[in-house]
């Protein structure tokens, strides 16, 4: 029986043992709120801690120099850094002097007078060009998720009729009673570098105040709105580098039948040289280029309506889009377009696609007005070898000028294919900027968001990581105040104390002393 008591026990000892201390000593719900005197120079002076609790049985943790009860007249029970009581009361609140002073923000205050550093204690009553200096970073041996997550508001209070010429950029400013208040919201993961200055006399300043608190801003952004048009010019630019890519093969394959023509001519031109001995069949052969050079220009209206179609498609879509866009410009037209985005940085790459459009059917026109050139030359040519026994050396020299005027058509041909080719890279880039242009819009929207509001980060203790039911942590923090010094008056000797009979003589004015 003894020994299975002992297994018993012993057992019985390990299963107490093996339950998580957590699950026995579990932190209560709380909110804290943090409370700190900072010295003239920003520096910490006191830090305390004010513990807010539910009624009941409450267990929290923290390292306190010293605790007291708010809220009744129980004690308090600490051992080591747990912290227990019973309570009645609906709302319990218990305060505690820190141990740790570091705060989560580096804040450091400088006061400069005449452009001399004076310190804090220094400053009351003094007059001059006071310029103050208040500087807020990461203090790196905190939790950075306070940094990372909380906000701060910086309140200045000075007073009108000691100061004056008050700047503060970056500032909002009110005014209360004879006081002018600057704050200053820092969001969170970001530093402050705030500065003041005013003209002062006979200095005093109520005390800088910060708080700071978790920002959870409830902003909720349909980026839909944003990204359906963009979608939709996305397409856009996708099927105008589509369509530039047939433009651009079309070209090229213009391009090199020109080339073959211009070699022909380069033939014909030399063949003329000896016409002397073949100009019957040049007459022909004039004929014929005559011939077909008047079917061509009979193209000639079909082909300029299809460049200004194109033209005006692109110019459609174009102003389609910026319509969309909302930027509140004139339609564009070939006229206006340079002058009018030439002042848009923005829209340089739009700029540039009708640049290319306008060139292309400048270009096209300038090709047909080659053409026309070529049969007006032709109906020359023909007409000088009809008469080249006459002049033969001028039948040479039209056919020369008919090469001549070939290439440079070649060569605007080939300008014209060019800037095309530019064209279509600048298509294929834009087709390549915007492809993800919707995704990109929704990270940036978020990435903004969360500068303003900080993360999702669950509200942690300040004091302790044992407290794992941290509803709330706000911080209160204030300098101390700049005051005057206090004027002393000078003391006075109290008289001597009288007798009776002293008294009685000093009535009638026989006592002298």
């Amino acid at each position: 029986m003894k020994k299975i008591l002992s297994i018993v026990l012993t057992f019985a000892f390990l299963l107490v043992h093996a339950i998580p201390l957590s699950a026995i000593n579990a932190s209560s719900p709380k909110e804290e709120v943090v409370y700190g005197i900072l010295n003239h120079n920003g520096s910490v002076k006191n830090l305390y801690v004010v513990n807010i609790f539910d009624g009941s049985t409450i267990t929290d943790y923290g390292r306190y120099s010293e605790i007291r009860n708010l809220t009744t007249s129980e004690k308090i029970n600490e051992n080591g850094d747990e912290i227990t009581i019973n309570t009645n009361a609906d709302r319990f609140y218990y305060q505690g002097t820190l141990e740790n002073r570091e705060l989560p923000w580096d804040i450091a205050i400088k006061y400069l007078l005449d452009g001399k550093e004076i310190s804090g204690e220094d400053l009351g009553g003094k007059s001059g060009a006071l310029k103050i200096l208040v500087s807020v970073k990461q203090n790196k041996k905190v939790n950075s998720i306070f940094f990372n997550n909380y906000a701060l508001q910086i309140t200045l209070s000075l007073d009108n009729r000691l100061c004056s010429s008050i700047k503060a950029d970056n500032a909002t400013i009110a005014e209360a009673g004879s006081k002018k208040q600057l704050a200053y919201t820092v969001l969170p993961g970001n530093g402050a570098d705030i500065v003041v200055t005013a003209d002062v006399h006979d200095f005093e300043m109520e005390p800088i105040t910060i708080n700071g608190i978790k920002l959870a801003l409830d902003i909720d952004i349909d980026s839909n709105v944003f990204t359906e048009q963009i979608s939709e010019l996305a397409n856009a630019i996708k099927g105008l580098d589509d369509g530039s890519s047939e433009l651009l093969d079309g070209i090229n394959r213009f391009s090199d039948g020109m080339q073959k023509y211009i070699n022909g001519m380069k033939a014909f031109k030399d063949g003329l040289e000896q016409f002397s001995t073949g100009a019957g069949k040049l007459d022909e052969g004039a004929s014929a280029l005559k011939g077909g050079l008047s079917e061509l220009t009979k193209q000639n209206d079909s082909i300029i309506a299809g460049a200004m179609a194109i033209q005006q498609a692109t110019f459609d879509s174009v102003n389609s889009q910026l319509a969309g866009m909302g930027l509140g410009i004139p339609a564009l037209t070939p006229e206006n377009y340079s002058a009018i985005l030439s002042s848009i940085p923005n829209l340089d790459p739009v700029k540039k696609q009708l640049d290319g459009v306008v060139q292309f059917t400048q270009g096209i026109k300038s090709y047909l007005d080659g053409v026309s050139q070529l049969d007006s030359g032709a109906s020359d040519l023909a007409k000088g070898i009809s008469e080249f026994k006459l002049s033969a050396s001028t039948i040479s020299a039209s056919a020369n000028e008919l090469y001549n005027a070939g290439a440079e058509l070649n060569t605007a041909i080939k300008k014209l294919r060019d800037g095309l080719a530019s064209y279509k890279t600048g298509t294929n880039q834009l087709r390549e900027g915007t492809s993800s242009i919707d995704s990109e819009i929704d990270n940036k929207i978020n990435e903004i968001l969360s500068g303003v509001s900080g993360n999702d980060d669950k509200v942690v203790s300040f004091v302790s990581d044992k407290n794992t039911n941290v509803l709330a942590v706000q911080f209160v923090l204030k300098t101390e105040p700049v005051s005057a010094p206090e004027i002393q008056e000078p003391s006075r000797s109290e008289p001597a104390k009288l007798s009776f009979w002293q008294r009685l003589l000093k009535l009638f004015g026989l006592y002298k002393g």
